[in-house]
């Protein structure tokens, strides 16, 4: 048993067997939003993690291979985006402006949140990439003077609720415009709201490759050079 737990296919057995349980469950469900398959996964992870006694850092190691597929799985996204272009092209203007302001949203209303709540620097500053996928927040992080497990884990928490949440706001606010819903999911939650996209159509999944890539270039170019104003302000 020692080991099989201190092999470096542990964590990624782990993470695949409990990931597809968990999509299993999610689409007998009929994609229930409290089933999501990020939140149920990740339960039987750190249970196990934690019976087990493995540290983070040993999970991380295991888990290599998956952190190193993000980024081709991020560019993959361009395939769905390029096959919209045609849809995109005509209101190129109202969604530049869409991203040039939802993307300083998303990342201050989580900082001042943090801020009037008495959080220290460097967990605002690990906050503040937070609604950027995963290998961009984990880089813009070391210029904001935040921990990288810390940036991750809110990343992956606000990509889960905005997943979770999205249904249930489209409903009142009564959105039925794929692009809406993509552009939205695509810009708070990222690669899991992403992912949430593609399960309304493969225009919504556009629309959200395209918001999590813009709102990922703006983060990553303004927030380095804008974070030690902020923080002089802080």
């Amino acid at each position: 048993m020692s080991a099989l737990v201190q092999s470096p296919l542990f964590g990624l057995l782990l993470t695949l067997v409990s990931y597809r349980a968990a999509w299993m469950l999610y689409q007998r469900s009929g994609s229930h939003p409290l089933l999501h398959p990020f939140l149920v996964a990740m339960l039987p992870v750190v249970l196990v993690l934690w019976w087990l006694d493995i540290s983070y850092q040993r999970y991380m190691e295991q888990t290599a291979l998956l952190q190193f597929l993000l980024g081709p799985a991020t560019v993959a996204l361009a395939w769905p985006l390029y096959r919209q272009l045609g849809n995109i092209s005509p209101i190129w203007r109202p969604v530049s402006i869409y991203i040039l302001v939802g993307a300083p949203l998303a990342a201050s209303v989580a900082v001042l949140l943090a801020w009037l709540l008495g959080a220290p620097a460097d967990l605002l500053g690990s906050l503040a990439p937070k609604s950027i996928t995963t290998p961009i927040a984990l880089e813009v992080v070391r210029f904001t003077g935040g921990y990288g497990p810390l940036a991750a884990g809110a990343v992956a928490i606000t990509g889960i609720v905005g997943a979770m949440a999205a249904p249930l706001l489209f409903r009142l606010l009564r959105v039925h415009d794929d692009r809406i819903r993509g552009l939205a999911l695509g810009l708070t939650a990222h690669a899991i709201g992403t992912a949430r996209a593609f399960e309304y159509s493969e225009r919504a999944g556009a629309f959200s490759s395209l918001a999590l890539g813009l709102t990922g270039l703006v983060t990553a170019l303004a927030l380095p050079w804008l974070w030690p104003w902020v923080a002089s302000l802080l």
